[in-house]
């Protein structure tokens, strides 16, 4: 078999011989890698029996994960520079397979967290990797449809996490959504060790800031368990949550003096400088805050409050990632011919706020269709946004910048999940006991139109009336938190055409 030789590089005109398999390589990398943010979310009930913990520990899971790799994503380029690609995406697959099975394995919570980190701290450099080998594998006049691959890739984990995740842990169990890495991560394997060639090893590395290191981890460690335990702590009610903003602040400060000020910086912030790679990165962390913004309104509208079961749920979301598919695959092809990615962007926001704007028209009576359609019209922009903007945003890096540039680049898109899921949470939840407080005051022994509508639907005075009542206020209190978190969504998808305007087209 004709394997690439170490050290070897692809010709920016003719590419890769073997693209189809680098291509499904790293699909499958990046999908591994996405796929774990959400497919264990629908089995955080299950998981508490088995490892003895509350609703409130479980969650260190999901919050573990995202910790470790919002820290670890940073240091790509300082990785490649040390072991070079093909070695460094290798050992996170290897790594992140065995923290599969052993957080599958995990029988108490203590278990579970630390393989949890560990998982998300091998595989923070599988996409941004994944992402870099993508553009050096495809000839230069096809870089759209490498990207556009890349998209559909981090676009199937929030779509296909919660109906597999559903699926696994009502027909086998919790640990499966675990153990299905393991298929998909030796199929990575395999391929990548045939056929990636080693590149972007550096003769003299830098030398690691170690101090720069601990002031990194300490602001964005902060800073993710910040947003992650906000809403369930109370926000600044919470002398917990007061620290780690505190923590966040101070570590994130000194870590960018530091870097600015070093001749070796742990992350080259100096990037930033390019006008270009800022504004696509903070317009990639807009794209993250209304993709997994979105993906915690649905589940929780669709189950707690529409009756849906976490499969069906997951059914009805699936076509606003198949409206993703459709418009990265087109835009990949449009960007291959030669279409402005400025116009494409402003097509993908105004498609994606029309799809969130039909969303306030939701209610606790509308049919499925409702949910189907303005959830394709707003995958169609996610789509049309994301690939042009990245082909934006490195659009004047040169190929030595391109890995430490995809580091920050998907840094913010982390953190603009991790931001978008903290403000809706705190919307919805807000917003909810506001309207609670707003609609309940109406409701009590002196109101003349009370009697009135408990004869009409069939109540009697007695507890069971005023329970019957109790629901369904806070349904309706639930339904205006859902609406007010759309609303912000839909002026984030507005916040995405000043970015674009100020973003020069590409080179």
């Amino acid at each position: 078999m004709d394997t690439p030789k170490s050290g070897s590089r692809y010709s920016s005109e003719t590419g890769s011989p073997h693209l189809l398999a680098i291509t499904i390589a790293v699909m499958a990398c990046i999908i591994m890698n996405v796929l774990d943010i959400t497919i264990v979310n629908v089995a955080l009930p299950h998981m508490e029996g088995s490892l003895h913990a509350n609703s409130n520990q479980i969650t260190w899971a999901l919050t573990t994960y995202m910790l470790a790799m919002v820290i670890v994503t940073p240091l790509t380029g300082l990785l490649v520079e040390r072991f070079g690609q093909r070695q460094l995406i290798l050992w996170s697959v290897a790594g992140f397979l065995v923290c599969s099975v052993m957080s599958g394995q995990s029988h108490s919570l203590t278990e579970i967290v630390f393989w949890r980190f560990m998982q998300g701290a091998l595989g923070a450099s599988l996409v941004p990797v994944g992402q870099a080998i993508l553009v050096e594998a495809y000839p230069r006049e096809k870089r759209g449809v490498a990207m556009a691959t890349l998209g559909m890739g981090t676009m199937l984990g929030p779509i296909v996490g919660p109906v597999l995740g559903g699926y696994l842990t009502q027909d086998l169990s919790w640990r499966w959504c675990f153990y299905v890495n393991i298929p998909i991560g030796l199929i990575a394997f395999t391929m990548l060790l045939l056929y990636i060639p080693s590149f972007g090893k550096s003769d003299k590395p830098r030398p690691i800031d170690w101090l720069g290191f601990v002031w990194m981890a300490i602001g964005l460690g902060a800073l993710q368990m910040m947003l992650s335990l906000g809403d369930q702590d109370g926000w600044l009610s919470s002398r917990f949550i007061i620290i780690l903003m505190l923590l966040a602040g101070m570590g994130i400060l000194l870590f960018v003096l530091r870097s600015l000020n070093v001749s070796h910086p742990l992350v080259n912030l100096r990037l930033l400088k390019d006008r270009s790679l800022t504004l696509g990165s903070a317009g990639i962390g807009l794209f993250g805050l209304a993709l997994y913004g979105t993906m915690v309104i649905l589940p929780i509208y669709l189950q707690d409050y529409m009756g849906y079961e976490a499969q069906t749920a997951g059914l009805v979301m699936a076509p606003q990632g198949i409206g993703s598919w459709v418009s990265m695959w087109m835009a990949g092809r449009l960007l291959n011919h030669g279409a402005n990615p400025r116009w494409m962007i402003l097509a993908g926001v105004a498609l994606g706020a029309t799809g969130t704007w039909l969303s306030l028209s939701y209610n606790l009576q509308i049919s499925p269709a409702w949910i189907i359609w303005p959830g394709v019209i707003r995958g169609l922009g996610l789509g049309l946004v994301s690939i042009p903007l990245f082909t934006l945003a490195f659009a004047t890096l040169s190929k030595e910048q391109t890995p430490e540039g995809s580091g920050i680049f998907n840094l913010m898109r982390n953190l603009g999940g991790s931001v978008g899921i903290a403000i809706i949470s705190t919307i919805m939840t807000e917003e909810a006991q506001e309207a609670w407080n707003q609609m309940g005051g109406h409701i009590n022994p002196f109101s003349a139109a009370l009697p009135r509508y408990m004869r009409d639907a069939g109540l009697h005075q007695g507890t069971l009336a005023w329970q019957v009542l109790g629901q369904t206020l806070a349904q309706h209190a639930a339904m205006r938190g859902i609406l007010d978190a759309f609303t912000f969504l839909f002026w984030s998808f507005i916040a995405v055409i000043l970015i674009v305007l100020l973003m020069k087209n590409k080179a």
